[in-house]
This record gives C-alpha cells, sequence and structure tokens, in this order.
C-alpha cells in the first residue's frame, strides 16, 4: 500500500516543474517594471553559479545560472545599492540608478576573500536545503527517491538517526517516540502533517508539497533555543512567501488524480496556489492485488492553498489553509476479537504570517496558527472520537549587531485542548464486543508561554558560537522549565569542520499523560545533549560527515504501580554514532550512503527497570541514489537494512473463567526483536511533450525482492502460538503521468 498515496509524489515534483517551463516567458512579456539582467564572474573570468543579487532594502534579486546569468524585475526606481555575494568571494555594493520601465544590462565580476562564509553556521545534528552553502537535501532529490513517494518525511529517513515508524511517514530519532519530533511550517507548529496515520497496517502519509519549500532545515539533536517544548528533533520548514510564476498541472496515476495551480499577478504583489486531490484504489488493487481485506477501501480527500500580499518595499502577508480526511476499514484477527479495525480522521490547519523589515539590520515575523484534528477508531469494544485543538501566536525578532553579531529573540503562546469520548476495554488484553468497558467524556486544556534569547557570533573567520537559553511555563501543572543551550562551529581548514552542541531540552508530557497522574503534579521530560561531528564538504561535490551524540534522559513518565498514577521517575539515556557520505557527478548522478548505531534504554511508562526504548534501532543503513540516463529519463534505487525494533513478548497466559478469555502473561519490556527490515526500492521518470504541453511518466516498483517485513506479532486465543502480522507494503508497482495546462 505503500504507493497509493503517490499524489503527493508528483503532485509536488510536476506541478513545480511544469510551471517553471510557463512563468519565464510570461513574467517578462506582461511586466512593466524594470528589468535588470546581467553576468556574473570571479577571478580569472570564471562564471559564477549561485551568486545572489539583491537590491539593498528590498527583496528584489535574484540567483545566477550555471551560465552566470541573472534576470530580476524591480519597481523601486532611482538611486540603490545592488549587493552581490558568492562563497569564497568578497561581498560587493555596486551603486546603480534605476529608470523605470527600461532593462537594464550589469555584468558583475567579484575577487576571492579571505572572510569566510556562513557555510559553517550550519549546526550539529543538521541537514539543510534553501539558499545556503551546505544543502543536503534538495526538493528535487526528495521527490526522485525511490520509495519515498515524494514524501518529506520518508526522504528524511534516509539520513542517519531518523527512522520510519511502521514503514509510515511519522519519524522517529535516536530512540526517541515519534511525538518527540517537532515540525514547524513558517513558525507554526504542525501536529498533524499525515493522513493514515497511527492506523492499524496502513502506512501514513504527509500532506507537506516539498517543492513549496525554500528552505529545509531537519536537526535531530542540539537545536537552536528558539524551539520549545520538544525533545528529540525538529524539522523547521520555510515556504516561498511568494509564488514563483503562474501556471497549471495534472495528474493522473494507477491510485489517485490530482489538480494544482499557482497564480503571481502581473505586478508581482499578489500571489496564490492550491492544490486538490482524491484517492482511490480499485484500480491500484487491480494490478497489484489486496493483502488484506477492506471495507472500506482506503480514502483520502485533499484540498489547500495559499493567498500572498507583497506590503510596502520588504513586508509579506501570507495565509494558509489546508484541510484532509482519510477513512479505512481493515480486517484483523486478535486473541479475542476477529474484525474490521475502522479509523478514519479530519485535519484542519490554517496559519498567517507577516514578514517585515523594519531596517537593514532588523527583521521582524509575527505569525498565528490554528488547527483541528479529529480521529475517529473502532475495534470490537474499542470505539473513540479524539480531538486535538492547537493554535499559536508568535513573534521573531533578529537584529545584526554588526557583521560579527546576530541577536535572534522571540515571544510565543499555545494553547492545547484534548477531548476523547466513547468506550475503551476496561483489560487492554479482552476486546471482545461484550468485554468490560470504560465510557470516557473528558475534555482538558492547558497554555504554554515560551519566551527565547540567542545569539550567533562569529568569534574569528573560522570559529562561530551561538549560546541561548529559553523559558517555558506551563499553565496546567503550573510548572516552568529553564534551558540553557550553546553550540559551536569551527573551520579547521577549508571543507573541513568541526561541530558541536550542548544543552538541556524540555518537553511536557501530553494532555492524556496528565489525566493519568495525580493533580496534573507531571514535571517536563527533560533531555541534556552532548554532540561532536566532524564534516568533509566539498562544494557539495562530496560530504562526509561523522558524528557522536550522547542523551541523558530525566524527570520521564512512569507508571506508578504502588499509587496506579503516572508520575516523572523515569529516566535513560542513548549513545551512539551517525556516519554520512554522500557524492554528486555533474549532472549525471547523486547518490548518499547512510549509517547510525544507536543504543536506547528507558525506563518509562510500564518499562520499570531500564530497557531497549519502543523505537530502539541498534543498526540502520541506507543506499540511494539517483541516474539521469539522459535528459529526459532518470533512474532511481533504494535500499534500506535496519535492526528490528524492539517488543514485548507473551511467554504464557492464564484462564479468566469470569470473562472466559485468556490473560497474557507478559516477559520483560521490550526484551524480543523483530526480524531484521530489508527491502530495495526503483524507480523511472521520463520527461517528454505531450498536445505542445510539458508532460511527465513515472514508473515505480517498491519492495522488489518481495521481503515480508513484520508489522506487528498477535497470538491465538490461549497465546500458546505466536503469529507474525506482516506489512501490507509488499512488491507494488504504480505508474502515472502529469501534464501541464
Amino acid at each position: 500500500m505503500k504507493l497509493f498515496f503517490i499524489l503527493f509524489i508528483t503532485l509536488t515534483f510536476l506541478v513545480q516543474i511544469g510551471i517553471t517551463f510557463s512563468q519565464v516567458s510570461d513574467s517578462a512579456e506582461t511586466s512593466q517594471f524594470t528589468i535588470i539582467s546581467g553576468k556574473v564572474t570571479g577571478e580569472k573570468n570564471e562564471v559564477l553559479s549561485g551568486a545572489n543579487l539583491v537590491i539593498e532594502g528590498t527583496i528584489d534579486g535574484a540567483t545566477s545560472d550555471e551560465k552566470g546569468l541573472y534576470e530580476f524585475e524591480t519597481e523601486k526606481t532611482g538611486q540603490a545599492n545592488l549587493i552581490v555575494t558568492s562563497l569564497d568571494y568578497a561581498t560587493k555594493n555596486i551603486p546603480i540608478d534605476i529608470l523605470p520601465g527600461q532593462k537594464m544590462v550589469l555584468n558583475v565580476k567579484l575577487t576571492k576573500t579571505e572572510i569566510k562564509t556562513d557555510e559553517i553556521l550550519v549546526t550539529a545534528s543538521s541537514f539543510t536545503s534553501g539558499n545556503n552553502n551546505a544543502v543536503t537535501l534538495t526538493p528535487l532529490e526528495i521527490v526522485r527517491i525511490p520509495g519515498a513517494d515524494a514524501d518529506l518525511y520518508r526522504a528524511i529517513t534516509t539520513f542517519p538517526g531518523s527512522n520510519q515508524v511502521n514503514e509510515g511517514s511519522r519519524i522517529t530519532v535516536r530512540g526517541g517516540n515519534p511525538n518527540e519530533v517537532l515540525t514547524i511550517v513558517d513558525m507554526a507548529s504542525l501536529y498533524n502533517p499525515f493522513i493514515f496515520d497511527e492506523t492499524f497496517n496502513t502506512s501514513s502519509y504527509s500532506t507537506i508539497n516539498p517543492w513549496g519549500l525554500k528552505g529545509i532545515n531537519f536537526t535531530s539533536g542540539g537545536f537552536s533555543a528558539k524551539y520549545g517544548n520538544v525533545l528529540s528533533a525538529v524539522l523547521d520548514l520555510k515556504s516561498y512567501d511568494m509564488p514563483q510564476g503562474s501556471g497549471m498541472f495534472a495528474w493522473l496515476g494507477l491510485a489517485n488524480a490530482s489538480l494544482s495551480g499557482v497564480y503571481l499577478s502581473d505586478n508581482r504583489k499578489i500571489g496564490a496556489t492550491f492544490t486538490a486531490g482524491k484517492l482511490f484504489l480499485e484500480p491500484f488493487f487491480a494490478i497489484n492485488g489486496k493483502h488484506s481485506e477492506y471495507s472500506p477501501i482506503p480514502q483520502s480527500n485533499q484540498l489547500g492553498g495559499t493567498l500572498s500580499f507583497t506590503l510596502g518595499k520588504t513586508g509579506n502577508l501570507k495565509m494558509y489553509g489546508n484541510y484532509s480526511d482519510d477513512k479505512v476499514g481493515i480486517k484483523n484477527a486478535g486473541p479475542t476479537y476477529d474484525g474490521f479495525f475502522e479509523g478514519s480522521s479530519k485535519n484542519y490547519f490554517s496559519n498567517i504570517k507577516l514578514t517585515t523589515a523594519p531596517s537593514v539590520s532588523t527583521l521582524l515575523s509575527v505569525g498565528g496558527s490554528f488547527s483541528l484534528n479529529e480521529n475517529n477508531s473502532k475495534y470490537g469494544v474499542l470505539n473513540t472520537t479524539e480531538k486535538n485543538i492547537y493554535s499559536k501566536g508568535r513573534a521573531e525578532y533578529t537584529l545584526q549587531l554588526n557583521n560579527k553579531t546576530d541577536i535572534n529573540t522571540g515571544l510565543e503562546y499555545e494553547y492545547n485542548e484534548y477531548d476523547i469520548t466513547g468506550t475503551v476495554p476496561l483489560f487492554s488484553y479482552n476486546l471482545a464486543l461484550n468485554a468490560p468497558s470504560l465510557t470516557l467524556d473528558t475534555n482538558s486544556n492547558s497554555g504554554r508561554l515560551g519566551a527565547y534569547l540567542e545569539a550567533q557570533i562569529r568569534l574569528t573567520d573560522d570559529l562561530f558560537v551561538i549560546p541561548g537559553v529559553r523559558t517555558d511555563y506551563h499553565s496546567l501543572s503550573s510548572k516552568a522549565s529553564f534551558d540553557p543551550r550553546i553550540s559551536f562551529g569551527y573551520l579547521i581548514k577549508q571543507n573541513h569542520t568541526v561541530r558541536g552542541a550542548f544543552g538541556l531540552y524540555h518537553q511536557y508530557p501530553s494532555l492524556l499523560d496528565y489525566s493519568r497522574s495525580r493533580e496534573n503534579e507531571l514535571k517536563p521530560e527533560s533531555a541534556l545533549h552532548y554532540i561532536l561531528g566532524y564534516e568533509f564538504n566539498n562544494d557539495n561535490k562530496i560530504i562526509f560527515r561523522v558524528e557522536g551524540y550522547y542523551k541523558d534522559y530525566s524527570d520521564l513518565v512512569l507508571f506508578n504501580r504502588a499509587n496506579f498514577f503516572y508520575g516523572s521517575e523515569g529516566d535513560g539515556n542513548v549513545k551512539g554514532v551517525d556516519v554520512f557520505f554522500k557524492t554528486k557527478i555533474s549532472n549525471k548522478f547523486t547518490g548518499w550512503i547512510s549509517y547510525a548505531y544507536s543504543d536506547s534504554k528507558r525506563r518509562q511508562f510500564d518499562a520499570q527497570i531500564l530497557a531497549p526504548s519502543n523505537y530502539d534501532i541498534t543498526n540502520n543503513m541506507s543506499i540511494v541514489g539517483s541516474y539521469n540516463l539522459s535528459d529526459k529519463i532518470v533512474l532511481g534505487l533504494s535500499y534500506k537494512l535496519s535492526t528490528g525494533k524492539p517488543y514485548t513478548p507473551v511467554s504464557g497466559s492464564t484462564f479468566d473463567s469470569t470473562m472466559n478469555v485468556y490473560v497474557p502473561i507478559y516477559s520483560e519490556i521490550n526484551s524480543g526483536r523483530f526480524p531484521t527490515y530489508d527491502r530495495l526500492d526503483m524507480n523511472a521518470q521520463y520527461i517528454f511533450s505531450l498536445f505542445g504541453k510539458f508532460a511527465v511518466g513515472v514508473l515505480a516498483v517498491n519492495n522488489i525482492f518481495n521481503k515480508d517485513n513484520l508489522y506487528d506479532y498477535t497470538y491465538n486465543s490461549d497465546y500458546s502460538t505466536q503469529l507474525p502480522i506482516y506489512t501490507n507494503n509488499k512488491r507494488t508497482l504504480y505508474v502515472g503521468l502529469g501534464l501541464q495546462l
């Protein structure tokens, strides 16, 4: 079932590629503004690609292409300064006189400098994409990774330190739990970016479009003080403030159809995007077969869009909204109930963000967001509806004191509400329709106020430090946290960098955990991060990283067997090493190998002694490659091999005559291991012209060797026989076609 939501493969890949073909000519013909163009060269007249050019005090500018050429439009007139920057070259300020409505050709020559660029400011444990000098992951690579299905989260799992949960999009990092990974989109916390999330033997998929992102920063530890209430990792995403052109793209595949579009006004002050998609799996199942019994067949819908406005010379106002839903019924046979697990969800998310530059050395961003997620689950006596509401307001301010020091500060308030109604089994092992049950109708809420102060200080041309501190206050528990943090980077010599980080991190337990505590007395869970690593980066043609880490946990949520409440007496630790090697050969081949070793142990929830954490994956390796066979054909391959995750086996049972069921006797927590995980995926993309329009065809084959990777174990009625439940992600074939309209 892993390919069935390729809606987001090509919807994203295609929309942006197709639109790019049309937007260049459109903008040149309709613009009434001044067009500035030219060529950027370096010493000995070498062509400089990737040079950034911007008119001081505005957002008008461009980046030079592989031939050193650039072109952009501006509405500014009169005297101005054009600022030109490029890696390893001195910044150049060029006074210009802009005449309205006239074309200006300006060739620029840069000279070498000994002043180091911001490449070492990419902090420890980070994988980034965007307009910086240390890009390790691009949107094009995301959509081309076989098996990732153009899903940003799945792409991240090919990097060391992160793993998929049940082969879905939700991820875990360095032995932590999935809820310890925070996603930020344009300052807003995004807690439910998935469909089919936590549905039995059904892979989740994210609803984030990687082509709409201008910046991706995934940090698996040692992250900035600007991020609060998160224990393990942060995925910080920044989208384009304004669309890059106008156009539409349609997609029809074996399992889905979608229509997307972008709009940019002639004066480039108003922009909009939209996307709509629907999932239909009957053709997909007809080709690949069904590996489970469904009622109903998995189905999903999505609708979303953005609206952007340019305000003044430096301001931008952007509004974003997204709706998604899903529904599935899948057969499962357990010790006490044989029937369909029925799951459905609805998710709404909206965000508004205002960005402005009050001066040439300051930047102010303010935003507000709201999200509502509703999940329905039904299996035997279990029948619940859960609702989560999040709303958040945030303000961030950056001040550049000089060319050596930046000051960042921010304030945020987040409201969280949780509601659950329905029935749950009184005993977790008895799910029969007539089993003893509890009726739930509870509601709880909390607010969290957070603030941070951080400085980026370049002590020398080769050394920077980022000291910071944040504090958070939680209204439900009336408890506060205080987190000092520091990271550094040292450029040993050209291309060779050492980075490290140390800091304290807190995350408040979920409202569900607080409901099982006594008088909401739970403390925020804490982790102390120690990280040290080395990187070799030769202009992104060769990247090699090795990084060691240790995390010490305290105040974890732990079940108290004496009073049957949750308390904060848990602890744990994790240690490991991440290794990453990536190479790029011209425009023909891109590939990487990642390996991660991790040893994660926790005394948390029901684990009364230190035991392997629920997501302790000891060894994990990924191999990814993409090869341009020609200008029209791209081939890709990915391979994953990893240690199986821990689980708690059943060692025996006793018979309960009052309920007429067997009661399982469990072994030590997480004392068993799933078999080794093993999977190979391949895909191909063909770019061509159809009816005079840009088109792309996709062929993908997942799990080529049809490995029976394990989803879980179940048992017969008396627990005498352990029965494997294999994942539904068997060998599958997917084809699709996208067309620019």
